[in-house]
């Protein structure tokens, strides 16, 4: 019986670990908005939603994770996951994540400098810790993207 344990044991943990090493990169199909839910001092709270895509057999939590915020190369502030998330596999999740978004000093008076220019580049930069059951890793995150300021910095922040 003991053996059986023993066999039990190291088979879920050689399964848990090979799960980890094809872990396969979920996929945003589409952003639905976000509510921004709290505004206090430089904290601003949101709920983003949207589709996220898991590839992998298995389900994917991520932990509570921040990625950097940049525009045009500097930084606006840090950005927080709030709660955990989970990851169904093999379908599209619908998700509401709570973010906050920490401001760094001055990022205000920045955000009106970048309110006269005709784009804007927003960079999110830095690891996010996702896994299988007790097993995680941390994933570099480094994704950027162009956003028009023609119609001022409310385009920003603008929900589609």
């Amino acid at each position: 019986m003991q053996v059986i344990k023993q066999i039990f044991i190291w088979s879920i943990l050689l399964v848990a670990v090979s799960a980890c090493s094809v872990f396969e990169t979920p996929e945003l199909v589409s952003f639905k908005g976000y509510k921004l839910t709290k505004m206090e001092g430089s904290s601003l709270n949101f709920l983003v939603n949207g589709v996220i895509s898991n590839p992998n057999w298995y389900t994917i939590k991520v932990k509570n994770s921040s990625l950097d915020v940049l525009v045009d190369n500097k930084k606006l502030g840090e950005i927080q996951l709030n709660d955990k998330v989970k990851m169904k596999g093999r379908r599209e999740n619908d998700l509401s994540v709570p973010l906050t978004l920490e401001l760094e000093p001055g990022a205000m008076v920045k955000m009106m400098g970048w309110a006269i220019r005709d784009s804007v580049n927003i960079q999110f930069k830095g690891p996010v810790k996702a896994g299988v059951f007790c097993f995680y890793k941390k994933i570099p995150i480094d994704v950027s993207k162009s956003v028009s300021t023609k119609n001022g910095i409310r385009n920003l922040f603008k929900n589609p």
